[in-house]
């Protein structure tokens, strides 16, 4: 199968020059770039003409709680232990797996909208969330969540062993399995240590929140006599296969250590300004050293989206803005956080985060002729005007591995009707049966 993209306005490619093409197209063939330029086959059995399009890898989106798109809205304003403890987790025993079946469903959906191709999420009902990824077509990484917040816990590590196997033998090329403790203080040693020593066996990613709040810190530290990220390399936890979310309240020994180990951090601007964590993570400091740095936007109950677009530039303001310095983290490198950096938090840069031959066809088109992406003054402004001009609704058309998902905003594979009357179904039922009304 073939497919050709003609004459797009503009190429971003985030190769290791950051090329930009003016008028160039692309050339699939059974899902991977074979041609890339000017010069490229002129025929193909599928053709986009992308003339006023903007061609870019898909986004991906390195840390999300997929199913939670149930929850957008339902907890707003709130400090973080309160939000998590009084509301989320008093009604996530309710979610079922219709109900997570249809919020990963949502999810999907507008991730596709809005350019993401590539999702590395942790929840529950992880069988559900791979079908609705399967039928998506998007690419994921996907984890059953480990929380032992009582004696009694649901999920533990039967469980996320059970779907560990349970995803390695759907063998869907485009979902990998991993595991995921939930944080340091919601899991006991035993279970960090189990979650390590098993990603290590079976060689996939492990997936937790590490240092997100003061608090958090404060409890570490007062228990274990050392700072989180401290007491994790302590136990022999951290690693390249490790990608920490959050990774707010670190002292420059803990982005040493971060960066010393290989471990990967999946930066949620947007969550951590709303929950009002109180400190923009040190994202300078863990580039300084060596880190791998992606995006993630948190899940929607945090966040309220899951668009990248928003995420790149709240990323971008909250650092300029934390600094005083307006040439923090210049568009350039949030567009590679958000791309190739994000592609190598998740130990797939080989396959996608740039268009190049020999990659998988993971690419957007984004829309040039958008009132908010007018003008364009040339090669030297594409990448600011894309992170901060454009918007999750600029995207046009949405491609994984070759195959189409969304084109000129209209989805190929999913029903927005169908999904969007569901969704509001089960939530329904879900807020019944948690209130007894």
């Amino acid at each position: 199968m073939s497919l050709l993209i003609r004459d797009c306005s503009w190429i971003v490619t985030q190769d290791p020059c950051r090329s930009v093409l003016r008028d160039a197209s692309v050339y699939v063939e059974d899902g991977r770039i074979a041609e890339l330029g000017k010069k490229t086959h002129q025929e193909a059995d599928q053709v986009l003409e992308a003339d006023g399009m903007i061609l870019l890898p898909g986004l991906v989106n390195t840390h999300t709680h997929a199913p939670m798109v149930i929850l957008r809205g339902y907890a707003d304003d709130m400090p973080l232990q309160e939000w998590l403890s009084e509301r989320i987790w008093k009604l996530e025993p309710n979610m079922t797996s219709e109900t997570c079946y249809w919020g990963a469903m949502l999810a999907c959906l507008e991730m596709i909208a809005s350019g993401t191709t590539t999702f590395n999420d942790m929840y529950f009902s992880v069988e559900d969330v791979a079908r609705a990824v399967d039928k998506s077509g998007l690419r994921a990484i996907l984890s059953s969540l480990i929380l032992e917040i009582s004696p009694d816990a649901k999920f533990h590590r039967e469980n996320a062993r059970k779907v560990l196997d349970h995803l390695k033998n759907l063998r869907n090329p485009l979902v990998t399995p991993a595991i995921a403790p939930h944080a340091v203080y919601s899991c006991s040693e035993e279970t960090l240590l189990w979650a390590k020593q098993t990603a290590d066996e079976e060689k996939v990613p492990v997936h937790t929140h590490i240092a997100e709040t003061k608090v958090e810190q404060a409890e570490v530290e007062n228990k274990q006599g050392m700072k989180v990220v401290e007491y994790l390399n302590k136990i022999r936890f951290l690693g390249s296969n490790v990608v920490g979310a959050h990774c707010v309240w670190l002292s420059k020994n803990e982005v040493r250590l971060l960066g010393q180990s290989g471990t990967k951090v999946a930066h949620c601007p947007v969550s951590n300004m709303k929950l009002a964590v109180g400190a923009a993570a040190p994202i300078s400091e863990m580039i300084q050293e060596g880190v791998n740095v992606g995006l993630g936007t948190d899940g929607a109950a945090s966040n309220n989206t899951l668009n990248m677009f928003e995420t790149m530039k709240f990323c971008a303001l909250l650092h300029k803005h934390s600094r005083w310095d307006p040439t923090a983290l210049p568009a350039q490198m949030t567009l590679d956080l958000a791309t190739i950096e994000g592609a190598r938090v998740l130990g797939m840069e080989k396959k996608i985060g740039s268009v190049e031959i020999g990659k998988t066809a993971d690419l957007i088109l984004v829309n040039t002729r958008s009132p908010s992406l007018t003008p364009i003054h040339g090669r030297d402004t594409v990448i600011s005007d894309l992170v901060y001009s454009a918007s999750g609704a600029d995207v046009d058309t949405t491609i994984v591995d070759g195959r189409i998902l969304m084109e000129k905003r209209r989805f190929v594979a999913l029903n927005p009707t169908e999904i969007i009357g569901n969704v509001r179904r089960v939530t329904e039922d879900l807020l019944a049966r948690s209130t007894g009304s």
